[in-house]
């Protein structure tokens, strides 16, 4: 991941997909199959160009930023941006709430 630009998912839904997670995580602009979760909770959040449904597409998408390294700048940050919505922090934060809301019974 330290080398690369972009990632790309096969075209498979995932309920969620933690490798795209982590390669935003790291600045990778995600490609992904436009479908699951990889696309609806992340990619899709950075950039809806993002997401394909065919080999064709993929191709477009993937030569695109990187024909733009100004937009390939912007598309990583974003990615860094969104993948911190993943955090363990965040989480945790998370998790705090729903034990607030649920009430006594959930904190232990």
């Amino acid at each position: 991941m330290s080398k690369a630009s972009v990632c790309s998912d096969p075209p498979v839904a995932e309920a969620f997909c933690i490798a795209i997670a982590e390669a935003a995580a790291s600045g990778l602009v995600p490609m992904v199959y436009r479908d699951g979760g990889g696309w609806t909770d992340i990619a899709s959040r950075i950039d809806k160009g993002l997401g394909y449904a065919g080999a064709e597409e993929a191709a477009h998408i993937v030569r695109s930023p990187l024909n733009d390294p100004g937009r390939l700048r912007a598309l990583s940050a974003k990615a860094k941006e969104v993948a911190k919505g993943f955090s363990y922090e965040r989480f945790k934060e998370r998790n705090e709430i729903i034990k607030e809301l649920v009430g006594p019974k959930a904190k232990s």
